[in-house]
């Protein structure tokens, strides 16, 4: 198995730590600001602020009536539910990728790789076809997160031996099990012309359908993940350093696992759910957040979410841009799109002995 790096890789980055993460805090908020002015409709940045103003409680009143109806539908309506659910659903996978990887002690690995994108792709089909059509317009989110959930507590209880549940076991068994349901998922759509199209824009990964409501969800059930992850932190860092050692400095590992893969899962699965599959934020985000903030994961996970937000809310510009000629085109295009070259330079790194093996 591969070892995470925990030394410091920072040396090269004049900043102190703290003053990294107010950059980051700057940076977000900026970055979520300006990207309420991309779409079809152009709107200036002093309108979006005025609209955005106009949204707080007691000094909203001062803005009213200084933008047009139209204006702040485009922008409360249809943007903000877009924006700021992909920087929750960016920072959601980042901090997954963070938990994963420490628990795998493997740099290669992402929240997918337990069966959370297998299992919402089956529940998503399942829920297309008609087959799981209770709960009308929610049908297909619920039975995503339902799905994804199932498969994996299916894949952490199939790897359990003798009351344990051994990293290389859980790693194997999710690789397994999530072949096995994609080719579930494979065989319906093959048998089902009609699918195709339904289903397409889903697995590749979208935030055309968010709503308030839906932001609301995962907002909080995220928020309780990066929480539980943080908190975690040092169980994370003993984790690097191999289950025995962990064991050792008196960490409960078991059941350590089975909290942290729990709250990652459902996480991963709400967002998934909402968004479809968008793929390598979970493995990108968190080598970057090592790189520049240290390999400690006091560090690590809350980095992860504010880059991984970031990430996202630039891909989804991107897969609004003019650039592909007015469309909106899936943001797991612009995900993988980044993701691929960036992890062939970390394999690159890998085989010429950047992290320890």
């Amino acid at each position: 198995m591969f070892r995470l790096p925990i030394r410091d890789y920072t040396g090269n980055i004049s900043l102190p730590i703290p003053a990294r993460f107010a950059v980051l805090i700057i940076v977000l908020p900026v970055v979520i600001m300006l990207s309420l002015m991309v779409g079809s409709v152009y709107i200036p940045f002093g309108t979006v602020f005025r609209v955005v103003l106009s949204q707080v409680p007691f000094l909203g009143s001062h803005y009213a009536g200084s933008f047009s109806p139209e204006q702040y539908e485009i922008v409360v309506l249809l943007r903000e539910p877009q924006i700021l659910g992909a920087a929750v659903i960016g920072a959601s996978l980042g901090v997954g990728g963070a938990v994963i990887q420490s628990i795998f002690k493997n740099p290669i690995t992402e929240p997918y790789v337990i069966g959370i994108s297998s299992g919402a792709a089956l529940g998503a089909v399942i829920a297309i076809t008609g087959t799981f059509d209770i709960f009308g317009i929610y049908s297909l989110s619920i039975s995503s997160f339902a799905f994804s959930l199932l498969v994996v507590y299916l894949v952490y209880f199939l790897s359990l031996r003798h009351g344990r549940v051994p990293v290389v076991y859980l790693l194997l068994m999710g690789v397994a099990i999530s072949l096995f349901v994609s080719s579930l998922v494979a065989f319906m759509i093959f048998n089902n012309v009609r699918l195709q199209g339904q289903v397409f824009f889903w697995l590749m990964g979208s935030l055309q359908e968010l709503t308030w409501d839906k932001l609301a969800i995962i907002f909080i059930i995220n928020s309780l993940m990066i929480f539980v992850a943080v908190t975690f932190s040092k169980e994370l860092d003993a984790f690097q350093m191999g289950e025995e050692y962990a064991k050792s400095v008196g960490v409960r590992a078991e059941m350590t696992k089975l909290v942290l893969v729990s709250v990652i899962a459902l996480g991963v699965s709400a967002c998934v759910a909402v968004s479809g599959l968008i793929g390598f934020v979970g493995l990108v985000i968190p080598h970057v957040s090592r790189l520049i903030y240290g390999g400690a994961n006091r560090r690590v996970v809350p980095a992860s979410a504010a880059l991984g937000g970031i990430f996202l809310v630039l891909a989804e510009d991107l897969a609004h841009s003019s650039l592909f000629g007015g469309e909106v085109i899936p943001i797991g295009i612009i995900t993988s799109l980044i993701g691929v070259p960036f992890f062939m330079f970390l394999l690159t790194r890998l085989s010429g002995g950047s992290y320890d093996t």
